[in-house]
Formats: structure tokens, sequence, C-alpha cells
């Protein structure tokens, strides 16, 4: 997640699991009822579609025109991120992809470094919080790591020397929500106690005069918006998503399909979709263009705690309290995969960029006293080398067999 213009101002590998898998049904996705209009505000409101709509208005949500078929849905337990002593709560996943961090309760945050084999290897233990580590975010340097907490605490580390770069504890409730600006010099955060802070983590002595803005509720995710300008948010206290400033206007809305609060956000790559997971235990991929709803996909039987688009976006992976860990097809809103047989309780799921890993932190199945996350490998059509386009072969003009040769003109 990035903030942009608005902050200007050991583990081994194991044997292949096979997972349990979910085939495409078919049946299109449905969106629920619009909510009661409110008070007229200047923003952009997503109403619910019927089914037909919906189809008209999707039937290609990304640029990739590639289906995924019932062989393609297989992911393989490649191996298990130990080193927690309690549940894990969160994690992330370097722009550069080499670097891997999860927070647990244990109020730790871990570091594994991959390897020149494909494999995680634990490299360094932050320290310092006092409450479950509950979000984390890279800079998009791949060099800055920060973790918000239960404590209320942010922590800014440095990812080669392990230094600590910045923190503070100006939240009076715990921290749900923390990115980086594109620079790496800011950090924006929100909390349970409603307000949403940002700090120059590049010149602390900046931060005498704090940016903060009270939103008065909750926040349960925040992520910045395509603009650069406003941020979007998922409260507690209703079931929309708005899109704000920091002097409170609101640009857009997000509302009429989610009937319960809604959990977690994300946005896809290419910066066209808003996906949003809730307590009512569905997905919702929206329009970012029109705030209109797209797909809405049914399967959790637990609340959603996290979602996450994969690098072509033509994937998105969500997590429940049920424990399970569902892949979606985009394009399609069909449930292609089902992970459910290592985790009881899945807070967070991340693509690597080359996607061809999924790491997933929660609370694990009693398995002695270990916990920590589990990496699982894509199916292999995700990553396959697409073939190069054959260029053809140059045809040469061919005079006709009937035509007659050209008579030579006569001199003169």
């Amino acid at each position: 997640m990035v903030v942009s213009a608005l902050l200007l101002m050991n583990s081994t590998s194991v044997n292949s699991l096979m997972a349990q898998s979910k085939q495409p049904t078919g049946k299109p996705a449905t969106a629920g009822k619009p909510a009661t209009a409110g008070k007229p505000v200047a923003t952009t409101t997503a109403t619910a579609v019927s089914p037909e709509t919906t189809k008209a208005n999707s039937t290609m949500l990304t640029d990739s025109a590639e289906v995924i078929l019932p062989t393609d849905t297989i992911f393989a337990l490649q191996e298990k991120l130990m080193g927690h002593t309690s549940s894990t709560e969160s994690a992330a996943i370097s722009p550069n992809g080499k670097w891997v961090a999860t927070g647990g309760w244990d109020r730790k945050v871990l570091l594994y470094a991959l390897d020149s084999n494909g494999v995680f290897k634990l490299s360094q233990t932050f320290t310092g919080h006092n409450g479950a580590v509950t979000c984390l975010a890279f800079d998009a340097q791949s060099t800055l790591l920060a973790s918000g907490s239960k404590d209320f605490s942010l922590r800014v580390v440095d990812v080669a020397t392990g230094a600590l770069k910045f923190q503070t504890m100006d939240h009076k409730d715990a921290i749900t929500a923390v990115e980086f600006d594109a620079a790496g010099k800011f950090v924006m955060t929100a909390s349970v106690d409603g307000t949403i802070r940002l700090y120059d983590v590049a010149n602390p002595t900046n931060n005498q005069k704090p940016r903060v803005y009270s939103y008065g509720k909750p926040v349960n995710d925040l992520l910045t918006a395509p603009n650069g300008k406003t941020f979007y948010i998922a409260n507690n206290s209703n079931n929309d998503v708005e899109s704000i400033d920091f002097t409170g206007r609101v640009y857009q809305r997000f509302v009429g399909v989610h009937t319960m609060p809604v959990n977690c956000l994300a946005l896809s790559n290419n910066k066209r979709l808003l996906v949003t997971g809730g307590n009512d235990k569905s997905v919702v991929i929206w329009d970012i263009a029109t705030g209109k709803p797209l797909k809405t996909m049914l399967g959790h039987t637990w609340k959603v705690n996290s979602v996450s688009f994969s690098r072509n976006d033509q994937y998105l992976v969500s997590t429940g309290n049920d424990g399970e860990v569902r892949v979606w097809d985009v394009n399609t809103g069909a449930c292609v995969s089902v992970q459910k047989n290592l985790i009881t309780t899945a807070r967070e799921a991340v693509f690597t960029p080359n996607m061809k890993r999924m790491i997933v932190a929660g609370k694990m199945v009693a398995q002695g006293s270990t916990y920590g996350a589990v990496v699982y490998t894509t199916p292999p059509i995700w990553h396959r080398a697409k073939p190069k386009p054959v260029k053809p072969a140059p045809v040469k003009p061919v005079t006709p067999a009937n035509k007659p040769a050209a008579k030579p003109t006569p001199k003169r």
C-alpha cells in the first residue's frame, strides 16, 4: 500500500500436500440490496445491481484473458515459518519479494529472507512492542518495515541492519493499519481510537505539529486511493467504505452490498478495482471509477479478515475466522481453491510478487508448541513462462502462372 501525493504535506521444506479445492460453479455472483439513502453528500454512491447487470458490467475485470481450469487449482504446502511462541496476527511481503515479515501475539516481528533455493529462512527477530502486532508494511524500496500493535505503538526498523528508525505511541487504542508513501518518508496509521495519523519517519523533528484527523469511528482498515489525495476507510460503526481526505471531506462512498461492517480493503495493481471483506462473510469487488459493485463472492462461514490481489490482478485471496483461505478468479467471481487444513483462524494472506507463493498467517492447528505462518506454492500455470510469439516468415510475392509476361516496349 502506498501513500503518494497525499503525504507530501528455520524452516524446512515438506512433502507436497494436496489442498482442498472447489471448482467454479458457473453461477453468476450476486450483490445485496441497496441501503436506504442517507443525507445527501458530494459523493459517488455505489448501488447494488442484479446478477444480469453484474455479468454485463464485469465480463472482464482485469486486463488478462486467461481462464482458470479445474486442473489449475492445486496449492501445495512448501514450508512452515516457525519462530513465534503464540498465534500470528499479520504478514507482509516486501515489494522486491526477498523478505517476509510476520507479527504475532508474542509481541514479536519475525523477518524471513528468501535464500537461493527459494526457501524462507529466519533472518531477524524484532522486539519492542508490548502487545500483539496487528499490521505490517514494507516501504516501496523494501528497506524499511513498519509495525503497528495493540499496545497503541508504531515502530519502523531498517530491514538490513535491524536498527530502530522511528517509534511513537500517540494513538489511544490498537493500531489497525499502517502504510508508507512512495518515497518511504511518511507513514500513515489508523486506529480503533478513530484517528488517522501521518508521521515523517525520515525527519522525526517535523512531527512536533502532529498531522492527525479525528474520524470519530473505530477504523478497521485504511489505504490510499489511486488519486493519491484521499484514502479509503473501513470502520466498525457502519457497513460503508468512504474515500475522504484529512479535512474530512467525503469524495466517494461504496455502499449497498455489505450488511455488516467492512474489516479489510485492497486495491488492484492496475488501480481500477477495490475489494472489501466484511463481518457479513462476503467479499465484494468494486469498480473504482463508478463506485459500483461488480462481484459479490460468498463462501466464508465467518467474518473475512484480509483480502489481497495477485500481481496480475487475475486472482484474489481472502482469509476468514473460519480458518479458510479462499482463492478467487477475479474475472468470474468463482472460488477456485480453498485451503483449510493447517489454519484454524486465518488472519492474513498475501501473494509473493512473482505469484509463485502464498503466505498465510493465523492461528495454526495444534502441532506441539509451534506457531508461525504457512507457505504454499501456487498452481504452476500461474508462473509458467508463456511461449514467445513466433513471427511468420515473410511471404515473397509470386507472379501468377497464367499471367503473360509483359512485352518489351519497342524503341522509337
